[in-house]
């Protein structure tokens, strides 16, 4: 395993950037190579299963799936910045909205 691959590999303090607030999710990532797998949890929507998650030791991407307040798919693409925090974004139907992460 890449030195990139084990950065992603812990459990991060997610905050999204909505419209009035910011959402809070704890978010457990697992790598196996360019695959990532995990669990994101928030007070708001629960325990949500991390899909389609792919790491290439420079961007992370991963999708969600929600039902509040209706059936959605949400997609998160971050990088990390030089101190290994996560920045990105969120696309939720035709909405983005940036997210920023730190490992905990």
């Amino acid at each position: 395993m890449s030195a990139e691959a084990t950065a992603i590999d812990c459990v991060w303090d997610i905050t999204v950037q909505v419209p009035g607030k910011a959402q809070q999710s704890v978010v457990t990532l697992k790598s196996d190579g360019e695959t990532v797998t995990g669990t994101m949890d928030s007070e708001e929507y629960g325990v949500q299963e991390i899909e389609d998650g792919k790491w290439d030791g420079e961007t992370l991407v991963w999708k969600s799936k929600t039902t509040k307040p209706m059936k959605l798919t949400l997609t998160y693409t971050a990088t990390l910045d030089e101190n290994n925090n996560l920045e990105g974004q969120v696309k939720v139907a035709m909405a983005k909205f940036k997210i920023s992460g730190v490992p905990r």
